[in-house]
C-alpha cells in the first residue's frame, strides 16, 4: 500500500491547553469545516467518532478512533471510510504561554491503489484548500475568544 503524507502548520493565539481542548471537542468540527462540506456527527464516544461527511453531493461515513494526549497531541485514525488508510495527527507546541504552533500531518492511502498519484494530486489540492480554511477559522475563533476576554 502506497502512503502519501501532507503537512500543515499554523500559529494560534491561545495556550496549548486551550487549542487541544478546542480540537478535542468534535462539536467544533462543523465550525472549521468549509461550507461546501457538510459534517454530521452520527455517534461520539470518548475515544471514537462516527461522521457522515457530504462533499460533491456524495455522503461517506467515517469511523474514527481518537487518541488524545492533551495538551500535546490528538490523533484520528480511520477505522472505516473512503480511504484504504487515513491518519490525522495534530501536535500542539507552545511558542509561549499564549501562542501555540499546531502542526498537522495527514497520512493516507487511496482506496484504489493503481490510481495512487492521480488520486493524491486531487486529494492534495482539495486538502490544501480545506486546511487553509480550517486554520483561518480556528485562528479567528481564538482571536474572537481573546477579544471577548478583554471586554
Amino acid at each position: 500500500m502506497n502512503l502519501y503524507t501532507l503537512h500543515y502548520t499554523c500559529i494560534l493565539d491561545a495556550s496549548v491547553e486551550d487549542v487541544c481542548a478546542f480540537h478535542t471537542d468534535t462539536h467544533n468540527l462543523p465550525l472549521i469545516t468549509p461550507p461546501s462540506i457538510k459534517v454530521n456527527i452520527v455517534k461520539m464516544e470518548n475515544d471514537s467518532v462516527i461522521l457522515d461527511i457530504k462533499k460533491f453531493g456524495i455522503t461517506t461515513r467515517w469511523e474514527m478512533a481518537l487518541e488524545k494526549n492533551c495538551p500535546h497531541s490528538i490523533v484520528d485514525v480511520m477505522i472505516k471510510g473512503p480511504f484504504a488508510a487515513f491518519r490525522h495527527e495534530r501536535q500542539f507546541i507552545a511558542e509561549d504561554e499564549n501562542h501555540t504552533r499546531m502542526e498537522e500531518t495527514i497520512t493516507l492511502a487511496p482506496p484504489i491503489p493503481f490510481l495512487g498519484r492521480l488520486f493524491f494530486w486531487f486529494v492534495k489540492k482539495d486538502m490544501d484548500a480545506m486546511f487553509a480554511y480550517r486554520h483561518t477559522m480556528t485562528q479567528a475563533h481564538f482571536r474572537f475568544e481573546n477579544q471577548a476576554k478583554h471586554l
